[in-house]
């Protein structure tokens, strides 16, 4: 079916202006690893191959190349867990090579990179992020993280979005869940079904199609619905079970 010019035009200018709504909420923020979205975090257990070498974690690549060609490089490859492999890093009594200020970020680049190339999953759940802020959320570092207060220079989140947009895959789009982006709507309104309640579902089920099973479930691990959405929802698949049983 062909589409006129005009109205195709309409239809993309109304997206745009749906996948745009609440730019405060547009962020994803990290730290733990067994929350979601801690798979960015450095310390989450996807091994990488840099250097002819398996890395438990991009944080022993990381924490190791201060000491490149040294001893203590390959001590801390084999470190048990990426925090003895930071706790190693950090111990000043080894000597840190002289230009680890100037390449200190680059080095955490390619570990980020190799992290996402060799690993699908993670690969797929930065696209799903979109135009999404990424941040690394935690008052113990306002290097590499915000800082607690949004106030740090946020490196890992910068060189994440960095990374993302270099991808060949990648597109600018993310959609919010429906409860933030339309929170005066009733889960049982008739605004779901007519006017820009429905064209936005319509955009957003769009979006989540293309998602891999990963990335959804990130997603709908980090933005928890409201207790009368949770309650609106089981309610529906009561009814939805009771229509299918008779």
């Amino acid at each position: 079916m062909n589409i006129p010019e005009n109205i195709q035009k309409m239809i993309e200018e109304n997206r745009k202006k749906m996948k745009e709504l609440k730019p405060e909420e547009r962020f994803i923020r990290f730290y733990e690893t067994n929350k979601p979205y801690g798979c960015f975090s450095n310390f989450a257990k996807y091994p990488i191959l840099l250097n002819n070498k398996e890395w438990a974690t991009t944080e022993h690549y990381f924490q190791a190349q201060k000491f490149a060609g040294t001893e203590y490089e390959e001590e801390i490859r084999l470190a048990s867990t990426p925090m003895e492999a930071a706790r190693l890093g950090r111990d000043r009594s080894k000597p840190l090579r002289k230009d680890w200020e100037d390449c200190k970020v680059q080095i955490m680049r390619e570990a980020l990179s190799a992290k996402v190339e060799q690993h699908p999953s993670i690969k797929s759940i930065l696209l799903s992020t979109g135009d999404c802020t990424i941040v690394e959320h935690t008052t113990n570092d306002a290097y590499w993280g915000d800082g607690g207060n949004g106030q740090g220079q946020n490196m890992l989140g910068k060189l994440l979005m960095e990374i993302r947009s270099e991808l060949d895959e990648y597109v600018p789009e993310f959609f919010l869940p429906q409860w933030i982006a339309f929170p005066d709507i009733h889960p049982f309104s008739i605004g779901w079904r007519m006017g820009a309640g429905e064209d936005y579902l319509m955009y957003l089920w769009e979006w989540r199609k293309k998602q891999s099973p990963e990335a959804l479930k990130e997603y709908d691990e980090y933005f928890t619905p409201p207790q009368e959405w949770v309650e609106a929802i089981k309610l529906r698949n009561a009814l939805k079970n009771n229509i299918q049983d008779k």
